[in-house]
């Protein structure tokens, strides 16, 4: 069958690259034990994704080979080549009871060609200095640079908030549910202002300002740049103007207008 034939590629051939991409869309192919399957250059490019030329030039290694071989004087539907797996014939692949318990088709495959993985504790089934070693250890850390930064920002966060009064524990918590991250780097003095903007003002106030100068996705600021943001809260709103002052101009007519009156007054009998 397919799957055993694939299992023998898998655990069996020294192939590498694209030819053992080659050998294996060969041996899916496989309709019986006999281990034998037509294939054509297309489809080998389609199933490998694989350059034309560089399937081509894969064949021809494998043949050179003892895995690989062509079977003469047959063709497939299309006229295809058909190949012939020579070492996977007979072969079975384990069952689930057998690699779990250690049967004879469990054991790794010992192969000088080429590299073999190691697990850290296991016996090692390659030359010294060769292999891939497997982290197995509950402490082993992130494996990309984006994990490594969430870990960090997370560790961070746990430490900063573990230092706040637990005053300001709701005002955090609202802030982070309105998306405004915030750096949490004050000292007792600093986080006793925040918490007496608190009093004043109300958490909502404080993240309403907050939340109206963040971005979303911006770098968390730090505490003390907020601080100073909420501090205008306590500035009193600016004295409305009063009535603008009169012109000189028009100050001048009216009085002179009133003492035209009062002359008038002072010359009626």
């Amino acid at each position: 069958m397919s799957l055993d034939a694939m299992d023998w590629v898998w655990t069996r051939s020294t192939a590498k690259g694209t030819a053992r991409m080659v050998l294996l869309a060969i041996a899916d192919k496989c309709p019986d034990d006999a281990c034998t399957a037509y294939a054509g250059t297309t489809m080998l490019v389609q199933r490998t994704n694989a350059a034309r030329s560089s399937v081509v030039a894969a064949v021809d290694k494998l043949l050179d080979g003892d895995e690989l071989r062509v079977v003469e004087g047959s063709k497939g539907p299309r006229g295809e080549t058909v190949y012939h797996l020579p070492r996977a014939v007979g072969h079975v692949r384990a069952t689930h009871e057998e690699t779990r318990f250690g049967g004879p088709e469990s054991g790794p495959v010992q192969n000088p060609d080429r590299s073999e993985n190691r697990t850290p504790g296991g016996t090692e089934t390659g030359p010294e200095g060769y292999g891939f070693r497997t982290p197995t250890r509950p402490e082993s850390g992130p494996q990309n640079a984006y994990e490594r930064k969430h870990q960090a920002e997370q560790r961070q966060a746990r430490a900063t908030r573990s230092a706040l009064i637990p005053e300001l524990g709701p005002l955090d918590d609202a802030l982070a549910a309105a998306g405004v991250p915030v750096r949490w780097s004050l000292g007792l003095g600093e986080q006793r202002d925040v918490w007496r903007l608190v009093q004043a003002h109300g958490v909502e106030a404080l993240v309403a300002r907050a939340a109206a100068r963040t971005t979303p996705g911006a770098e968390p600021k730090s505490a003390r740049y907020w601080l100073r943001v909420w501090g205008d809260l306590d500035r009193a709103p600016a004295a409305r103007p009063g009535p603008a002052a009169a012109p000189a101009a028009y100050t001048d007519n009216l009085a002179a207008g009133l003492a035209l009156l009062h002359a008038q007054k002072e010359g009626t009998p």
